[in-house]
């Protein structure tokens, strides 16, 4: 049995506490905002993330809350064109772009990991707990919080994403805006036309920008848009009116427009994104979730849930003593090192096309 700090109490946070409490481990979760929290917006789940969660006794739990989604639409975002149909068979295929199998709100799921890690009595919690930076020697290593409290530990795990001082100190990557905007709206379903009230997947695509339609459970439906353009700061959950998204999608069918105007408390996102990195280990500390995934249109529709998936995967190898916990984070890095290399692949795909005013069903062919 060791002392694992967990630093970050989202889902990927509490998904790796889970994991690693499964080992007998102890386990301290410390949170940087005053309460455990997530943005009202959907997360879509494959199959194996499924089986992953079952493993951790919660998989049955999100499922009752999930959506199951039937089927991929892909439009083309000027014309409402269709341009391809991928049916939700629930196996995700070789690449980032296969359709997902089912949708779930990730305030609910964070609800349930929350409600696991209260029952578990390997796991600690504590909220307003920000850790700013890290010391190590051979066989112990210290978190440091904002107010100066210091933890020490067998090992760290950042799970905070690419803007947290972790990772920032493990890979020493230049953090900065993203290129890409979001905004999310979730409204009661009964506000949507009937034909659209099903358990489809519907992407319309445009250079610059996409726009994501789904059912996210207990009956709401989450509308989400992307669009690429340069930002000076990162932003989480600021709200927006619907004219402005509407802005940032200038050549959008009707259809796609009508669509935006029924969205109801929008909200704006502009994540942090860091420079590449190969990196995920520093000996006792290491970094899970989705800090190496990029947040790139057409190529980070499965980031979420594969972030979790690695959370998982993590708790598996760190079935031993803490002694052979920097051996084990060097095999953990060799893993994710080969997941990130798939995602970056697809990832400049989208980029080249996207600098190109490339044609969507070129990108889309896979789909074909």
């Amino acid at each position: 049995m060791a002392d694992v700090i967990v630093a970050d109490g989202g889902i990927n946070g509490l998904t790796a506490a889970l994991a690693i409490a499964r080992q007998r481990h102890r386990v301290l979760v410390l949170e940087r905002e005053d309460s455990f929290g997530e943005l009202e917006t959907g997360i879509r789940l494959s199959t194996e993330t499924l089986h992953a969660l079952d493993r951790l006794d919660v998989g049955e739990t999100v499922r009752e809350l999930a959506v199951r989604i039937s089927e991929l639409r892909l439009l083309e975002g000027a014309t409402g064109v269709s341009l391809a149909v991928v049916p939700g068979t629930g196996d995700d295929g070789p690449h980032p772009l296969s359709c997902p199998s089912t949708v779930v709100r990730r305030t609910e799921l964070l609800g349930v990991l929350l409600a696991r890690c209260r029952d578990n009595p390997h796991v600690r919690l504590r909220a307003g707990a920000r850790v700013v930076r890290y010391e190590q020697s051979a066989d112990r290593v210290t978190a440091v919080l904002e107010n100066g409290e210091r933890y020490s530990c067998d090992a760290l795990v950042g799970a905070g994403g690419s803007c947290s001082p972790v990772h920032r100190q493990v890979t020493g990557a230049e953090q900065r805006p993203s290129h890409n905007t979001f905004y999310h709206s979730l409204l009661p379903s009964e506000k949507l036309p009937a034909a659209q009230r099903d358990s489809v997947l519907t992407v319309w695509a445009s250079p610059g920008w996409q726009l994501m339609a789904c059912p996210a459970g207990q009956g709401r439906f989450e509308i989400s848009a992307h669009c690429l353009k340069e930002s000076a700061e990162t932003v989480e959950g600021v709200p927006v009116d619907t004219e402005q998204v509407l802005r940032e999608c200038p050549d959008a069918a009707e259809s796609v427009r009508r669509l935006l105007r029924l969205g109801e408390d929008w909200r704006m996102r502009i994540p942090c994104r860091s420079s590449p990195v190969d990196r995920w280990t520093d000996h006792r500390v290491v970094l899970t979730g989705d800090t190496d995934r990029p947040t790139l249109p057409f190529a980070a529709q499965n980031a979420g849930h594969r972030a979790l998936e690695d959370a998982v995967h993590l708790g598996d190898l760190m079935d031993c003593d803490a002694a052979d916990f920097p051996q084990v984070f060097r095999a953990y890095a060799e893993h994710r090192r080969q997941v990130a290399a798939r995602a970056r692949t697809w990832a400049a795909h989208a980029v080249f096309a996207e600098d190109r005013g490339y044609r969507v069903s070129d990108l889309y062919g896979v789909f074909g």
